[in-house]
C-alpha cells in the first residue's frame, strides 16, 4: 500500500506533514474540527476537503471566502496529482508520497529552532480543542498566534542573507529549480540576470571593508527594489547577485538589466559617496537552453563578457558573443 502526504509549506519549508493514505475525506480549514488546521485569518472554518478513493486524489473548495488554488488556477473540484500545488490561504499545500526533495526544519539550527515552534504550535491547537472555557480558549488563540508569528521569523532567517537581506545561496538553488519547471510546464520564458560589483576587491582595500559591506548591501537593495515582487533575488556569493526573471522574454530581461545598471550608477555615489557600477549578463529560457543548469551557464557567460568589454555594462549572452553596451 503506498504512501501518501499533504505536506504544508510555509516560506518553502515543511511544517507539517498529514498522512492521507487511507481512502477517506480529510477536511481542511482553521477550525478545530478539521483534520487539517491551518491557523490563518484567511483561510476559512471549514476550506476545503481532499478525498482518497484509493486510486486517486480529488480536492474540493467548500465555499471558502479565498479560495482554493491547484497550480496557480483557482477550482471549485479538480483531481490532484503527485507535487501538485494547492495554495490555500499565505500557505502552499503538497501532496507527497515521499520524494518531495523539500528542506525539513531540522536541517539547520534555525530550523531546529522553528521545529520547536511548530511542534508547540500543534499542541497548542490539541490543547485548544479540550478547553471548553471560551475566555481561556481565546487566550490560547493569542498566545498560539505568537508563536506561529515566531515560527514564520524563523523560516525567513533560515534562507536569508544575513549582510544583504536577500535570500541566500541555498534557498536561491531551490526556488530556481521550481521557477524554471514552472516555466517549462506552462511554455513560458524564465530569464536570468547575473550581477557583479565592478572593482569590489579595490573598493574593499581604498575604503575598508566595512565600506564594502556598507557597499553590498546597498546595490542589494537597489536590485531588488528594480525587481517585481513575482522575481527571485538572492546573494550568489561574494559580490554576485543573480536574479531570476519568472515570464520574461530576452529583450525585456535586458531592459531590466539596463535599469539597473544605470540605477546603481546613479544612486551610489548619492547614498554612499562613492560611485559603484555593475556588470550585468543575462540569459533566457528557452532562447538559449534548455535546461536551467544550461542557462545559469549562459548568464554567467554573458557577465563574464561584459567585464571583459570593460565593465559597466550589461551583455546578452548570444553564441557568437554579440556584445550589448549601455551608453
Amino acid at each position: 500500500m503506498n504512501e501518501y502526504f499533504l505536506l504544508l509549506v510555509d516560506n518553502g519549508v515543511v511544517v507539517k506533514k498529514f498522512s492521507v493514505g487511507k481512502k477517506g475525506r480529510y477536511l481542511i480549514g482553521r477550525s478545530d474540527d478539521v483534520d487539517l488546521v491551518i491557523s490563518s485569518k484567511d483561510v476559512s472554518r471549514h476550506h476545503a476537503a481532499l478525498e482518497y478513493d484509493g486510486k486517486r486524489f480529488i480536492i474540493e473548495d467548500l465555499n471558502s471566502t479565498n479560495g482554493t488554488f491547484v497550480n496557480g488556477v483557482r477550482i471549485k473540484k479538480e483531481f490532484l496529482n503527485l507535487h501538485d500545488e494547492v495554495t490555500i490561504g499565505d500557505y502552499l499545500l503538497l501532496l507527497d508520497d515521499g520524494t518531495a526533495k523539500l528542506p525539513y526544519p531540522e536541517a539547520t539550527e534555525l530550523g531546529r529552532k522553528g521545529e520547536e515552534t511548530v511542534l508547540l504550535e500543534n499542541k497548542f491547537i490539541s490543547l485548544r480543542r479540550k478547553i471548553k472555557d471560551s475566555e481561556l480558549k481565546e487566550e490560547f488563540k493569542k498566545i498560539e498566534s505568537v508563536v506561529k508569528k515566531s515560527r514564520k521569523r524563523l523560516s525567513v532567517l533560515a534562507h536569508e542573507d544575513r549582510l544583504t537581506g536577500l535570500y541566500n545561496r541555498q534557498y536561491f538553488d531551490k526556488m530556481s529549480k521550481k521557477e524554471f519547471t514552472e516555466a517549462k510546464r506552462n511554455g513560458r520564458s524564465l530569464s536570468v540576470l547575473f550581477i557583479d560589483i565592478d572593482h569590489f576587491k579595490k573598493i574593499n582595500d581604498t575604503y575598508g571593508h566595512s565600506v564594502g559591506d556598507d557597499a553590498l548591501k546597498v546595490v542589494a537593495q537597489l536590485i531588488k527594489s528594480s525587481c517585481r515582487k513575482s522575481d527571485l533575488v538572492a546573494r550568489y556569493g561574494g559580490e554576485e547577485i543573480v536574479v531570476i526573471l519568472p515570464n520574461t522574454v530576452s529583450a525585456d530581461a535586458f531592459k531590466v538589466g539596463r535599469d539597473i545598471n544605470r540605477i546603481i550608477a546613479e544612486q551610489t555615489g548619492k547614498i554612499l559617496g562613492i560611485k559603484i557600477t555593475v556588470s550585468i549578463g543575462t540569459a533566457t529560457f528557452p532562447a538559449d537552453g534548455g535546461g536551467l543548469k544550461k542557462i545559469l551557464e549562459c548568464a554567467d557567460k554573458a557577465l563574464y563578457q561584459a567585464k571583459r568589454a570593460g565593465r559597466n555594462r550589461v551583455v546578452k549572452y548570444e553564441e557568437r558573443s554579440q556584445v550589448h553596451r549601455e551608453l
